[in-house]
């Protein structure tokens, strides 16, 4: 395909800043996104997983909401219009795919940026009091996610 991505390179304070901005939306998204299957589940113990992921993903935006203050050029994002899914009409495996799909994109994009992350802090592009707290909510959020995969085979495993 021609270039090749520099995994090497390092991020700085204000790149972490726009990434973790760009995480927010993500999970605000999934959020949406969540409710909507919420209100469309007709099994009440598929309801409460989902309330579950449901909750835990609105901690999981708080939590890097409080990484993103003092961060410099931070600004807390404004919601982005999610996609419309018609989860009514769907199947149980449809939903769970693209629920799955969701989870997992969280975990890889969590996941990559804790090694930015990392490497930022070996070559001290970041100050140290910064990585010192943002590397723990992202291993967290890596945790969480990779919890959440498993959790969407719950959902709808006995249809």
């Amino acid at each position: 395909m021609g270039g090749e991505v520099n995994r090497k390179m390092v991020i700085n304070e204000e790149v972490l800043a726009h990434l973790i901005e760009k995480a927010i939306k993500i999970e605000e998204s999934n959020v949406n996104m969540l409710l909507k299957l919420f209100m469309a589940e007709d099994d009440e113990n598929g309801r409460r997983i989902l309330y579950d992921l449901l909750r835990d993903s609105e901690l999981h935006k708080t939590k890097l909401i409080e990484c993103l203050k003092g961060l410099k050029g931070s600004k807390i994002p404004e919601p982005d219009l999610t996609k419309h899914y018609d989860f009514e009409e769907m199947f149980y495996a449809e939903k769970a795919a693209i629920l799955r799909k969701i989870k997992v994109v969280l975990r890889d994009y969590y996941r990559y940026l804790l090694e930015d992350l990392k490497r930022a802090d070996v070559e001290k592009e970041i100050d140290p009091a910064v990585t010192k707290r943002v590397i723990p909510c992202l291993e967290f959020l890596v945790e969480e996610k990779e919890r959440h995969v498993r959790l969407v085979s719950e959902v709808w495993k006995a249809y």
